[in-house]
């Protein structure tokens, strides 16, 4: 037998294999990538939340400074109040 003429049904089993692990590498790479992809875009959303809160940290701040009393107590009842 000549080692260079098929083997009928291994060189179909190994060809398969050889498919198959080139699948599952590009599966891998497909998933990596897409990691990668999301860890940008979440970055990208904390970036923009991070700049949206300072801006209604800073307009409560301002808010507050309006206020005739400075001095916010969520704690006092209604009779200490008035």
């Amino acid at each position: 037998m000549d080692p260079m003429q098929p083997s009928g049904p291994l060189d179909a089993i190994g060809a398969l294999m050889g498919i198959f692990g080139l699948l599952s590498f590009i599966v891998t790479i497909f998933i990596v990538v897409l990691t990668i992809i999301f860890l940008f875009k979440a970055m990208g959303f904390m970036k923009r939340k991070l700049e949206a809160d300072r801006l209604r940290n800073e307009q409560l701040e301002r808010l507050i400074q309006l206020q005739p009393n400075h001095e916010i107590n969520r704690y006092r009842t209604e009779e200490e109040r008035t």
